[in-house]
């Protein structure tokens, strides 16, 4: 079967920091994956998703510390609608204790939380936080893998492959809405409008209606789409202190180098894009004793924590998802995510479905996948 197989080594992550091709990603023709035990079932691809943690990974962008939690070569693609057993199903990429093997569970698979499993270099599959990057499991990035039946949900047969695709990046938007745990009321910045951040407008929107959700959308094009899924302004990154003083009533300060700051500010802040400049932004829009909710995959990165000591704020992680896949079918079905798809790309086009990627975001259309 056909697949893109990501193959890592020292040379290959230095050129891909150097923004010079890596070879890292190849297509190649191998052998379907193994199913590791009982309850495990083959599923074939439909659709697959290009994530902005993929991107990361390509571009020698993703942390070190996660590599220790991957077991290569991998296929890449957590993004999945496909077919299992003449059904056309979802995949819940999260490898826990119960996909493992592992009988008593550990204390976050027993609450539900499996992305956040303690074990996952442990049982009879090999390292991996989830599907698509795991050796042993395959990825959505090819013709075929295999997955846990506790991994699938069944789709709806009105819910179209697009919307489908994107009900895992949905759900991690419902979980990181929980995090954030906005209150009747309150303000609320959104940094950042690709795709995980407009599903993650729209997730507080449908949890919280009368909160007041900031979107910041870098480019242009992003604008329309963060309205039309419930963003009540946008803004760009550059306007974002200014923007924050006018609907929170803060007062805003311009310090050296341009270092701006509001006294007051936002009840919360989920950072979408997970850099540097994100974060130092989160923090100095955030009211003391705020919270800031990570949503965007961070690496290695550079900011003023200052504000953050200063406020005593409240800064949280937000992984995965608690419950959440039912639920995001549910609404996927009448939020119709896939609008936001660009368009689907044959795995042989892998090149030019990278490339076209960041492009389509900024003018919109933010998601890109893969049709098999």
């Amino acid at each position: 079967m056909l697949a893109l197989t990501y193959t890592p080594s020292l040379p290959r992550y230095l050129a891909a920091r150097a923004s010079l091709p890596s070879g890292a990603l190849a297509l190649h023709d191998i052998r379907p994956p193994k199913l590791p035990g009982a309850g495990w079932v083959p599923v074939q691809p439909r659709l697959a998703g290009i994530c902005g943690s993929d991107q990361a990974l390509l571009a020698g962008k993703a942390s070190l510390h996660l590599a220790a939690l991957t077991s290569t070569p991998f296929v890449p693609g957590h993004e999945i609608v496909g077919t299992a057993n003449g059904t056309r199903v979802v995949v819940q990429p999260a490898l826990g204790c119960q996909v493992r093997g592992l009988d008593p569970p550990c204390p976050e698979c027993a609450q539900g939380l499996p992305a956040l499993c303690r074990h996952t270099t442990a049982g009879h599959v090999s390292a991996g936080l989830q599907t698509g990057y795991c050796r042993d499991c395959g990825g959505g990035w090819s013709e075929g893998l295999v997955a846990h039946e506790s991994q699938l949900h069944a789709v709806p047969g009105d819910l179209p492959d697009e919307d489908a695709v994107l009900v895992e990046p949905l759900a991690c938007a419902m979980h990181a809405a929980a995090v954030a745990d906005v209150q009747p009321g309150e303000s609320v910045a959104v940094i950042g409008a690709g795709t995980i951040g407009l599903l993650t407008v729209a997730a507080l929107r449908e949890r919280t209606p009368s909160a007041t959700v900031l979107c910041v959308a870098k480019h242009r094009g992003q604008e329309g789409a963060a309205r039309r899924f419930g963003a009540d302004d946008v803004c760009p990154p550059d306007r974002l202190h200014i923007a924050g003083a006018h609907i929170t009533g803060a007062r805003r300060l311009v310090g050296p180098q341009g270092r701006e700051l509001l006294l007051g500010g936002f009840d919360r802040v989920l950072d979408c894009v997970g850099t540097g400049a994100s974060l130092e932004q989160a923090i100095t829009v955030t009211r003391p004793r705020g919270r800031v909710a990570l949503v965007g995959m961070p690496g290695e990165l550079k900011a003023d924590l200052a504000a953050a000591w200063l406020r005593e704020l409240d800064i949280r992680g937000a992984y995965g998802y608690e419950h959440d896949f039912p639920a995001a079918i549910g609404f996927a079905k009448a939020l119709r995510p896939g609008r936001l798809i660009d368009r689907g790309w044959p795995l042989r086009s892998f090149k030019k479905a990278l490339e076209q990627a960041p492009r389509a975001a900024r003018e919109g259309r933010v998601k890109t996948v893969f049709a098999i």
